[in-house]
């Protein structure tokens, strides 16, 4: 390839990745004026960029990671005193191991009816006369 081919097709790639950027930068900008949540699948998506993009681009990748921090670190709409407590969570969290524990049980004891049922009716199958054709 030419020297001059190849720099043709080099400034081509720049002024893509370029107007690439100055898209993302934009979708940046729009998700933050209409209040939604700034995420690389968000940015890609408004910008027509693709993730792998915005993450090689070291600028736009801090920038949207530093976005999405800040969002996180907005308080929860309710007050404290109405969230969940610690203990609560611990507690609701044994209640469900309980009940997934009591669930296996019950689908084993399920699984080992039905295999017996399958034997029975396969027993049922041999033990009937079998009828042949007039």
């Amino acid at each position: 390839m030419s020297t001059r081919r190849a720099d043709v097709l080099r400034g081509a790639a720049d002024a893509r990745s370029l107007a690439a950027e100055q898209r993302a930068r934009r979708a940046v900008q729009e998700l933050q004026r209409r209040g939604a949540t700034i995420t690389f699948q968000a940015v890609a998506a408004e910008a027509g960029v693709s993730r792998a993009f915005l993450y090689g681009h070291r600028q736009l990748r801090t920038a949207i990671e530093q976005l999405r921090q800040e969002r996180q670190d907005i308080p929860p709409g309710l007050p404290a005193h109405q969230r969940a407590s610690g203990e609560s969570l611990r507690a609701r969290l044994r209640g469900m191991l309980e009940e997934n524990k009591r669930l296996r049980s019950e689908n084993a004891q399920l699984r080992d009816e039905l295999a017996l049922a399958h034997g029975e009716v396969r027993e049922l199958k041999l033990a009937r006369p079998h009828r042949s054709a007039k």
